[in-house]
Order: structure tokens, then sequence, then C-alpha cells
């Protein structure tokens, strides 16, 4: 399942499957300097951490200033894109010094990847479990996997299939999927009095080509 942008998240830089027009190539251009401003951020402060620690009037200001980055793109106005998104990376800097000044730790150096899942819960996946416990000591927010706990969840007979499936197309995804009532049961056509039929225009089903030696 892919979790759809909010107009309080950095726009994704994505390269068109197509011919990219002068805007688009312009605009992701500008965006590059905000996701890597923000990618900065994160290593060092969390995911979405400090924007949390502030008063709703930070807050308010912070998320504005985010719109109007979305603003510029939808009215494809580059000049606004790039006044907004130097506004949008001083206010990264706005909210560290907020945290600097207020005695917010930093992460501690314990090399881990961190994101928020679809529910809102922040994870994060470090290498050794003493580095979870250390981590954990320092981020409370933090739902913390090591990976040799997520060795043993890999070596779950379903999740090999899939990364077997991973290793021979990298870009393939793991989505939610809830199968319906009756899911998996008969063809698919149980509505059709043959299933072949609708497929062939009315009347009995008439192979197009003959077998060897008929």
């Amino acid at each position: 399942m892919v979790r759809k942008l909010s107009r309080k998240e950095v726009p994704d830089v994505q390269v068109p499957k197509r011919k990219a027009t002068d805007f688009e190539i312009a605009s992701n251009s500008i965006l590059v300097e905000l996701d890597k401003r923000k990618v900065q951020h994160e290593e060092k402060w969390g995911v979405d951490r400090l924007i949390t620690l502030v008063d709703s009037e930070f807050r308010t200001k912070f998320w504005g200033q985010m719109g109007r980055v979305w603003d510029s793109l939808d009215f494809q106005d580059i000049e606004r894109l790039g006044r907004t998104v130097n506004g949008m990376i001083k206010g990264y800097d706005a909210l560290e010094k907020w945290a600097v000044e207020n005695e917010v730790e930093p992460n501690p150096p314990i090399r881990f990847v961190e994101w928020m899942n679809q529910k809102g819960i922040r994870m994060a996946v470090c290498q050794t479990v003493n580095d979870a416990v250390n981590l954990q000591n320092k981020r409370k927010d933090l739902t913390i996997w090591s990976m040799e706990e997520m060795e043993v969840i890999l070596n779950d007979e379903l999740v090999q299939a899939i990364v077997k499936v991973k290793a021979f197309d990298p870009t393939a995804k793991v989505i939610s999927f809830k199968a319906g009532e009756g899911f998996g049961k008969g063809s698919g056509f149980e509505d059709l009095a043959d299933d072949l039929h609708a497929f062939e225009g009315g009347g009995d089903y008439v192979p197009k080509y003959k077998k060897i030696g008929e």
C-alpha cells in the first residue's frame, strides 16, 4: 500500500517516465535541496521528532511554510518555489536552533534506519541488540528492531519466498492485501454459464487452430 504524501511533508522528487517538462526539471532541481536538508535533519534529530516537541505556534508556522511549497508546485511558479524552499530550509534551521536552546539531545552515534509507518509509529532498525538497547535509552519514542531480530523473521518460509522474488526483481514492492469473501474459489467467472462464452462472443467455443494430425 502506498501512503499518499500530505501537504505537511516534503514533496517527492521524481524522475518522469516520459519526457520531462521544463517546469518538472527546474522544480525537481530545487526540491533536491530541500530533500537533502530533510535527510540531514532526520539523521541527526529523528523523523518528525522535533516538530512534535515545539509549541503549536511554531508547528503551525513550520507546516504553513511547507504548504507554501506545495502551493508553488500547484501553480507551477518556479520563482515562488525557490523562495518557499529557501524559507523551508530556514524552517529546519530554526527547528534545530530551538532544540539546542532547549537541550534536546540529538541521535546517539549509532547506525540505524528510522522511518514512520502508515499508522504514525516511529520505527528503527539497527545492527545489534546492544545498539537497540543503547538507542532506546536515548530515543524513547522509537519502536526498535535489530538486524539480529530481523534475521529470525526473514528465515520464515513465507518471507523467504518474498526474498527470492525481491532478489529476482529488486523493484518489486510488498503491499498490504486483504482478500474478500470467496477469494480464490472457482475460476473468477462463476456468474457466466460458460467461462469462455463471453470471450468468444456467444455460442460454443471453437479452437482457432487445430491440433497437428487432425
